[in-house]
């Protein structure tokens, strides 16, 4: 098991990479039609609604916490469908490639019957329909994890990305065993009332990427949705059946500390809403 004490003031306090960067080598493999096509700075999330501390013992748990105040800000048109106090997610102003986000709790689609609540902070960017909500210097990332989703066979030097089994142990063990990535062991967990395995992964900023593909490193992904981008990297992954669907949150900060991201990250809500 990895020693993450001795981790945590691995990596660079330098500027993070261009937030197109993580794209990397989809478009070859024709993973480019759900990647980031923002000209932003890869962004570290603050407050995006989940719990974010590492469990410190076999028994402990992420917890949701309680709601962020909502704000009184809309950012699009009503719909009475929604839950008091949660809002839609807006479309991108004319010309832009994401929507930018005021303080509140929103409602963000993961597929024709699931979707999720979350709470964020003024000035939060949701990209790709919400795939991918970023702020500062974290990217929370949160898809259905079907039967395309998978690992890289070498996020280093063999980018394709093979589906796991269905379950959410089938991808857990998948997680666990990656190259290149030092991931923590398992932990039981409960995120927005669904239950599932959390994970931490990270790779040290020593680790050489002059042999992958770009000089990048792919993270797990479905096929369509896969990105990469140079070490180092920490990841906190939640892998969730909600209501007999797998969802994988990654939230995800590349060429930051773990001091950083315990520094600058703030506990939030998510919760999960069956939709059809």
């Amino acid at each position: 098991m990895t020693d993450w004490d001795q981790l945590r003031e691995v990596g660079h306090d330098v500027a993070p990479p261009p937030f197109e960067s993580l794209v990397g080598t989809a478009g070859r493999r024709d993973r480019r039609a759900r990647a980031i096509t923002a000209t932003a700075a890869v962004a570290l999330l603050v407050g995006l609604g989940i719990a974010v501390g590492l469990p410190d013992d076999d028994t402990a748990e992420i917890q949701p916490v309680a709601p962020a105040t909502e704000s009184t800000e809309t950012d699009g048109p009503a719909d009475d469908t929604l839950p008091e106090g949660v809002l839609p997610l807006p479309e991108p102003e004319p010309g832009e490639d994401h929507a930018t986000l005021s303080e509140g709790r929103y409602r963000v689609p993961l597929s024709d019957s699931l979707a999720f609540d979350i709470d964020v902070p003024e000035g939060t960017s949701a990209h790709e329909d919400g795939l991918y909500l970023a702020k500062e210097r974290i990217i929370i990332k949160t898809e259905v994890a079907g039967e395309e989703y998978g690992v890289p066979r070498d996020p280093c030097t063999d980018q394709t990305i093979e589906p796991t089994g269905p379950t959410v142990d089938d991808l857990v063990r998948e997680l666990r065993d990656l190259p290149v990535y030092e991931v923590s062991r398992p932990e039981p967990v409960e995120l927005g009332d669904a239950a599932g395995t959390y994970l931490e992964a990270r790779i040290p900023a020593g680790f050489d990427a002059s042999p992958c593909e770009d000089g990048q490193v792919q993270l797990p992904a479905n096929t369509g949705t896969a990105v990469n981008a140079p070490p180092p990297y920490i990841g906190r992954w939640w892998v969730l059946d909600v209501d007999g669907t797998r969802v994988v949150v990654q939230q995800n900060c590349w060429r930051c500390t773990a001091a950083q991201v315990d520094r600058d990250t703030r506990p939030g809500t998510i919760g999960f809403a069956i939709t059809g």
